[in-house]
């Protein structure tokens, strides 16, 4: 059983919360750190559950430690957490800034610790049930959708959900970028909350990425087109769907569509798994720190796109009295 200090009981830490204490076998809670006082009351009511008012105590207390503090915090908690020689599960987006998450690898390295960065869509069984039939992609078109809430307008959109399906493309493509062009723009917030991405990549694979964190729904889909069939993701509802090309003569062509089967299951839980999983076999994670890193280098590079190309218009809003 590992023992395992969470940090940040926001929404998504709230989330953890409940995975951890439900998986027993693997996980002992020894306690969880937050800043903001009415949160740890309001967590303390609901699971009673040890808080800690010093997050190097956490630490001392703890084999592992999940982080799932705002974005910024992410990169100088994961240092302090390293230097003790602890485990990391570090939720998305890995770091701030490049810089930080090509330090954080270095100081892994020395640590020797397992490090598993949080693209929770890698354990989404729509996705595992899709993967057998995704070879060699020519293009990959994705769409993640959500309407508008305060939390986590910290980072763009790029950051807060694009980055899901750049790790997915980065994954499922094989391949490095080697160009990119992209559009964003703000409409609530102060950062980008519309964005489009159009990644080349050098063994020929392209991929559309497009989310909006000001819908009036939620969408995360994409599909994958390869030479002779595609297959569709439903990453929300679990489903998937292949369309395979079939010849029936030098004239007529269809496309025949089956419905692949997906066993349910919980993707935070599979993660959770996996990364206890690493650390007892000392093997390299899923979702590596490595991976964690190029992704969010891929959604920098497309926010220096939209900057650098005068792609990012801004809405001015006046307010009248």
């Amino acid at each position: 059983m590992l023992k395992i200090g969470l940090v940040g009981t926001g929404h998504l830490g709230k989330i953890h919360l409940r995975n951890l204490l439900e998986l027993p076998v693997d996980f002992e809670l020894v306690g969880f750190y937050d800043t903001d006082d009415s949160t740890v009351q309001e967590i303390q009511r609901e699971f009673q559950t040890t808080s800690f008012s010093d997050l190097e105590d956490l630490m001392n207390a703890s084999e592992a430690l999940l982080i799932a503090s705002p974005t910024p915090s992410h990169f100088p908690i994961a240092v302090q957490a390293l230097k003790k020689g602890k485990h990391i599960f570090i939720e998305k987006p890995v770091c701030f800034t490049v810089e930080e998450s090509k330090k954080l690898l270095l100081y892994a390295q020395e640590a020797g610790v397992v490090v598993q960065v949080g693209h929770v869509e890698r354990f989404n069984p729509a996705l595992i049930a899709a993967n057998p039939f995704v070879q060699n992609p020519l293009f990959i078109e994705s769409r993640r959708t959500a309407p508008y809430q305060k939390r986590g307008t910290d980072v763009s959109v790029v950051y807060d959900l694009m980055i899901h399906d750049i790790d997915v493309a980065l994954t499922i493509a094989n391949s490095n970028v080697k160009k990119i062009s992209a559009f964003g723009m703000n409409v609530l917030s102060d950062s980008i909350d519309v964005a489009s991405a159009h990644l080349t990549f050098e063994n020929g694979c392209t991929a559309y990425l497009s989310a909006s964190r000001v819908s009036d729904q939620r969408e995360r889909k994409s599909c994958f087109f390869m030479q002779d069939a595609h297959v569709y993701v439903d990453f929300l509802n679990k489903t998937v769907d292949r369309h395979e090309l079939m010849q029936e003569s030098v004239e007529v062509r269809q496309l025949v569509q089956t419905v692949i089967p997906v066993e349910d299951s919980n993707a935070i839980k599979m993660e959770l798994l996996s990364f206890a999983s690493s650390i007892r076999e000392e093997s390299i994670p899923a979702v590596s720190l490595t991976d964690g890193h190029r992704a969010l280098q891929i959604a920098e590079l497309i926010l220096d796109q939209i900057h650098e190309s005068n792609q990012f218009y801004q809405i001015k809003t006046e307010i009248t009295r």
